[in-house]
């Protein structure tokens, strides 16, 4: 059976090739709901990159460069060409759009990517092992730190958005009874998994897994949430991630 193939015409003479590992109907609702990801990432820069790292034998991480000083993370089931490429993530929403509706009936389906950076992502990317459980703590707690600070940027955002006070303060502090030391995330990192959905209110069913876990390495702080993953740099590690273009 012949594969499918959604790109756009163009682009870069060595394309990028995302072959899905699930029917793209099968896994129609994590494509929609990375394509809304993505989406709202490029309202906030619309020259944000992605960067595709392979997970396994059959999943792939898609890194979402954000402006609020955070990459995050969505998980589909597909298999890359070039591991650790970087591309633009205009075409993305369309792309997965389509392959999330695509009637072909089999896996195999492939989303051919055009415009590849990768010399605008230096550095590697985070560990996919390695880190140390800091703390795991309810949805609902950040859901309304959230919140509180969306309370505070409508009282005291001027003309150019929140203010940097706001987003440069931390927000939450842990600890754990390890050598993590203090983590702190800030409020720029908040805002992004909250306006991203990272930390919505899930569906009844999955209420007993609405829990935020906060993990370190030497460079990365992780946060798992239901709905995806953020990375920011640790304080005095070598983790980089790319500044809005």
């Amino acid at each position: 059976m012949t594969s499918s193939l959604f790109s756009l015409s163009g682009g870069s003479p060595a394309p990028v090739t995302l072959t899905l590992t699930r029917p793209g109907r099968a896994q129609a609702s994590t494509l929609r709901r990375v394509a809304a990801v993505v989406t709202r990432v490029l309202k906030m820069d619309s020259g944000a990159m992605v960067r595709l790292v392979s997970r396994g034998e059959d999943a792939t991480d898609l890194l979402i460069a954000t402006p609020l000083g955070c990459v995050v993370s969505q998980r589909i089931h597909a298999t890359v060409s070039e591991d650790g490429a970087v591309i633009s993530a205009d075409p993305l929403p369309a792309l997965l759009g389509d392959a999330a509706t695509a009637d072909d009936g089999a896996d195999g389906a492939s989303i051919g990517l055009s415009g590849r950076m990768d010399m605008l992502w230096a550095g590697t990317p985070p560990p996919e092992s390695g880190w140390s459980l800091v703390d795991t703590i309810p949805g609902a707690d950040v859901r309304e730190v959230f919140g509180q600070l969306q309370a505070e940027a409508e009282a005291h955002s001027g003309p150019a958005g929140l203010p940097p006070s706001l987003l440069d303060q931390p927000l939450l502090r842990l600890t754990s009874k390890g050598q993590t030391g203090i983590i702190e995330i800030p409020g720029s990192v908040v805002a992004a998994m909250g306006s991203l959905g990272l930390v919505k209110e899930p569906p009844a069913q999955l209420a007993d897994h609405d829990l935020i876990r906060v993990s370190v390495t030497g460079s990365w702080i992780r946060i798992d949430a239901i709905f995806g993953t953020a990375y920011l740099p640790r304080p005095g590690g070598l983790a980089r991630i790319p500044t809005p273009r």
